[in-house]
């Protein structure tokens, strides 16, 4: 934005529509099935949507393992569903994961 004024109504319209989507998630079904009913295992790779580049960007920010990134997103709780999901997808956009933030949130979502 870079100095650049943007009234209120229209920050809460870029907020919205760079919040969580589930409908832009690219896991299916049944691979989503298969990570909510096996165990959690440590390595950050086993999540849906994280791959050796996402891993590294979450290793950089201190997550260094499955159980720190639903303590993550745990940590972002908030009374509003929807907020909640906002805030995580939000660090995740901050620390410089993209593509795969939907992907990642509904599969950390699903294990809590």
């Amino acid at each position: 934005t870079h100095g650049r004024f943007i009234p209120p109504h229209r920050q809460r319209r870029q907020a919205a529509a760079d919040g969580f989507n589930p409908s832009k998630t690219k896991i299916n079904d049944d691979t989503l099935a298969d990570w909510l009913k096996n165990k959690i295992e440590m390595d950050l790779e086993v999540v849906p949507g994280v791959g050796p580049a996402t891993a590294g960007k979450l290793r950089d920010a201190g997550v260094d393992n499955t159980h720190a990134l639903i303590g993550k997103f745990l940590m972002l709780k908030d009374a509003d569903v929807q907020t909640h999901m906002d805030a995580f997808y939000n660090w995740l956009a901050a620390i410089g994961i993209s593509a795969p933030r939907n992907t990642i949130l509904l599969s950390g979502a699903g294990e809590v």
